[in-house]
């Protein structure tokens, strides 16, 4: 007879955990405890933090502690007619502290220690036994809830099949899934899995991998039982518990938790058995006798009172920190670290605590940087305190409401009351239309987020504000209202929107066409289907009207990330072969060049293919020689234990000067990416510069469009829609700005600090102890740029300077009421991408332009404590590590470098 596959599986698994084969099918051994005997054992648990090691061992770089005792067993009462149907009585008595210390003996280093453990009372706990179940458990009201917690433990052990079995089962861990393999007669491995806190319900995770956290368990007990009546000998229990960066798997923390029981012997003992045939009758009985107040429950552990480790008031840590929340330090690792200390404490501050900061005079000159903690702390007093804060109808005073909501359109997990608050908010309307703007994206973005929380892609709310929007943005009748509403169907993102945002291409003025084109190319790329291609198709070789070459490079883009055809292809290549417009066919070939580069084997495929043909493999249409270009670059190499983040850039050039250039920034791991940062500069309306369009796709309609000058920036963050930052909208302003000198010294366009990692899960242990695991990151930035320009010499330079300082931090922690002890990771890193154009406009028009990034350092450091309440006991480790990155200056095209070389000649750029 052959062994099943899950049969064998789990024989091999007993093997791993006992060194000896298991049968396919054991005889179920009939275990009970016999009333009047009392069961000794010796108890033992430990529980270690430290940085991930090759095997689950204690080392000197740990911190952790261990927790020893005797523990009695006692049946005090049996049911007349089901001889494993018991109550069991568990004492703990002599219970010692261990804590891991720098002069602890080795190997393992732990030295005894005074600690409230000492002070336990020695209450015993009533646990319902059946058949190797236990359903309920009766503790005395008042006992210290770590006392319990340990207790609940050790019954979670003496909870065990003795057969072959797979079921759910309810212990200190949780609700579990439990896997018995059996092996020789008398023992048994229990594996647990897939376990679900009951009284510690506290989760959420980012809901984009990428900026997730990873959380890998492991669990199981090996048991030796008397085989002649099935009373354990010994039972050794072993979990791990690993939490990581999923985009810097180095990055990480491991938590290694044991438990040893020890039979040592056994003794008659009279017991005073409690009467009854029902369990209420047995209790009542039991406290009757005892004299004891019992209350029941379950085996899952209880959340323990935590004593606050260095703890300060939130006045008084806004206070420590005033000065890493200037407005100057914005972009730096500072004030990123500053924005998560606050918030951790600010998570657990009431409405009136955090109303009373903002509303402080200290505070004015750093309010900006409080409301966007306070906007990413998404609790409920949080999001109260700023609602009654702040006045969403001033017409004049704008910056605290809009930065509020700025920063509160990246939440990680919003509640569906934020989300209503500030829907209700557009539907009343504001009087300030900008303020109204955000206000629209800010809804838009908290919807999408919350649509992507467990068990939330149904909900109401989520239809009725993608309907809303939707409906709004049929009912538009110019481009400034279509834009808005199509920003907002971008950000929300919802594939039901994209036939809607398709008619905008085909009907709308040039600006809102592109507009509605870069909506659809931001969506996830599974919402594009074939349906959606043969209408890009459609729109890129202009069969239903004449495009702009913004919406004709973005149609093609998308094209080509998705699978082209050979025919397809063939087209593309033999449209540019004219070279009308060599800008956007320059644009077209570099983009199907880089994507080579990268490693598209579809593209390269069918690439190489089609230029076998004479008429595609030529110079005509191999030769494109525009100042356009479109690339992407690694900012880092990824690798099986990181992302990687990447840019790519698309600059589109119209009569020598710049018309559109986007930059977007990649997130991506092994199932996911995350467009984290897209930045746009537009330009139109510059002939008075020189140069004229040469984009021969425009309407009359669209000449008209754009006749006046005008310039400005597109800023998308973490898919979330900004509002425009826009530097003049005619050629008067325009010349104002020239001879005023305005922002001929960096000027801020965007400043803030938002949320990226936000992970918080409580993990109960077997021991009844419980881990807290929190990964938080945050990203700090200042978004800056200059222009100068010298209608003398003819000439203009421009700075568009990204900084950016980024935290992440891990955390693992055990709290009780006698022992505390962490480990937190910190990864940190300040860079900044700039892009500097220059040029001249004298005899014809030269441009040159350049993107760096200046060298960085990844900061990386470990602490570790350890504490006993009530004494004076403190262990810190510290560890610290720098890891240089060198700067870079990135390689657009050959034109433009051969252009550069001719305006500054052999001098160093």
């Amino acid at each position: 007879m052959h062994l099943s596959f899950r049969v064998f599986f789990s024989c091999f698994v007993f093997l791993l955990f006992s060194g000896t084969l298991c049968s396919q099918a054991p005889t179920a051994l009939s275990r009970q405890y016999e009333v009047g005997t009392a069961y000794e054992y010796s108890y033992e648990t430990s529980v270690l933090l430290n940085e991930p090691q090759p095997k689950p061992v204690s080392s000197a770089k740990d911190v952790g502690f261990k927790l020893r005792g005797k523990v009695q067993v006692t049946p005090v009462w049996q049911h007349s007619n089901n001889p494993h149907e018991q109550l069991l009585r568990i004492t703990v008595e002599s219970s010692k502290l261990s804590v891991k210390a720098r002069q602890g003996p080795t190997p393992e280093g732990f030295v005894d220690k005074s600690s409230r453990v000492d002070a336990f009372r020695n209450d015993p706990i009533f646990v319902w036994w059946s058949s190797g179940r236990i359903n309920k458990i009766f503790s005395v009201k008042g006992e210290d809830i770590s006392s319990v917690n340990m207790k609940k433990g050790i019954a979670s052990i003496l909870q065990v099949q003795t057969s072959v079995v797979e079921r759910e089962e309810v212990d200190a861990s949780g609700r579990c899934h439990v896997h018995y393999v059996t092996g020789d007669p008398g023992k048994i491995v229990k594996l647990k899995s897939n376990c679900i806190p009951l009284n510690l319900p506290i989760f959420y995770n980012h809901t984009n991998e990428v900026l997730g956290a990873e959380i890998r368990s492991t669990a199981s007990v090996s048991y030796e039982l008397r085989p002649a009546d099935g009373v354990i000998m010994q039972a050794t229990g072993l979990e791990t518990h690993f939490l990581r960066v999923v985009a810097r798997k180095t990055s990480a923390s491991e938590v290694i938790s044991r438990i040893t029981l020890q039979f040592t012997g056994e003794k008659k003992t009279s017991v005073s058995s409690p009467v009854g045939a029902t369990e209420s009758e047995v209790i009542r009985d039991l406290s009757k006798k005892t004299k004891l107040d019992l209350e029941a429950g379950d085996l899952t552990s209880r959340e323990d009172v935590r004593d606050c480790i260095a703890c300060k008031s939130l006045a008084d840590l806004v206070a420590n920190f005033r000065s890493a929340l200037n407005a100057n330090n914005l972009g730096s690792q500072s004030s990123a670290l500053a924005f998560i200390r606050l918030l951790r404490k600010m998570r657990e501050s009431s409405e009136a605590t955090i109303k009373a900061i903002l509303t402080s005079k200290k505070n004015n000159k750093i309010l900006l940087q409080l409301l966007d903690i306070v906007a990413s702390t998404q609790t409920s007093a949080s999001h109260k305190a700023a609602m009654g804060f702040l006045n969403f109808q001033e017409e004049r005073k704008i910056l605290l409401p809009e930065r509020y909501l700025l920063t509160a359109s990246l939440a990680t997990h919003p509640s569906a009351e934020s989300i209503n608050d500030f829907f209700n908010l557009v539907k009343r309307g504001v009087s300030n239309k900008h303020l109204y703007e955000t206000l629209v994206y800010t809804v838009a973005s908290l919807v999408k987020t919350y649509s992507r929380m467990p068990d939330n892609a149904d909900k109401p709310l989520i239809a009725e504000a993608s309907s809303y929007f939707q409906e709004k943005l049929g009912n538009c009748d110019g481009t400034p209202c279509t834009m808005l509403y199509v920003s907002a169907l971008k950000t929300l993102q919802q594939k039901q929107s994209i036939p809607l945002l398709l008619d905008v291409v085909r009907k709308a003025p040039k600006k809102a066409a592109i507009s509605a084109m870069r909506a659809i190319q931001t969506m996830p790329s599974n919402f594009i289907d074939d349906r959606i291609i043969k209408q890009l198709e459609k729109i890129f070789f202009g069969l239903d009207r004449r495009h702009d070459s913004s919406v004709k490079i973005i149609a093609a883009d998308m094209l080509l990330q998705h699978t082209p055809s050979e025919e397809f292809l063939k087209m593309l290549l033999l449209q540019i072969r004219d070279q009308k417009n060599k800008e956007v066919n320059t644009v077209l070939l570099s983009k199907i060049r880089d994507m080579m580069d990268k490693g598209n084997q579809e593209v390269s495929e069918v690439f190489r293919k089609v230029i076998r043909s004479p008429e595609v493999g030529n110079y005509h249409v191999l030769g494109q020689n525009g100042l356009s270009s479109a690339f992407s670059r690694p900012f880092t190499a990824g690798s099986l234990n990181a992302a990687n983040a990447s840019f790519s850039n698309v600059l589109e050039i119209n009569g020598g000067l710049l018309k559109r250039s986007t930059v977007d920034v990649f997130v991506r791991n092994h199932n996911e990416s995350m467009r984290l940062l897209s930045f746009g500069m537009f330009a139109g309306g510059l002939d008075m510069f020189g140069g004229g369009s040469e984009d021969d796709d425009v309407t009359e309609e669209d000449q008209q469009e754009v006749e006046d000058a005008n310039a400005g920036i597109e800023i998308t963050l973490m898919d979330t829609q900004l509002r425009p930052y826009v530097f003049f909208t005619s050629k008067s302003e325009l010349m104002g700005h020239v001879w005023s000198g305005t922002a001929s010294e960096r000027t801020t366009a965007l400043q803030g600090s938002a949320l990226l990692h936000d992970h918080l899960q409580r993990v109960p242990l077997q021991n009844g102890f419980t881990i807290e695991m929190l990964l938080t990151g945050s990203i700090s930035y200042d978004f800056a740029g200059q222009v100068q320009i010298s209608l003398w010499n003819q000439n203009a330079h421009s700075l568009v300077e990204i900084g950016a300082g980024m935290i992440i931090q891990g955390q693992a922690r055990v709290d009780t009421s006698f022992v505390q002890t962490m480990i937190e990771f910190n990864t940190g890193v300040q860079t900044r991408l700039d892009f500097v154009s220059d040029l001249e406009f004298g005899s014809g028009v030269a441009m040159c332009m350049q993107m760096s990034q200046p060298n960085y350092e990844i900061i990386e450091n470990v602490r570790k404590l350890e504490r006993i309440p009530g004494s004076n006991y403190v262990l810190r480790k510290y560890k610290k590590r720098t890891i240089p990155g060198p700067g870079k200056t990135y390689v657009m095209n050959k034109k433009n470098s051969l252009l550069c070389n001719k305006m500054f000649g052999s001098e160093e750029r």
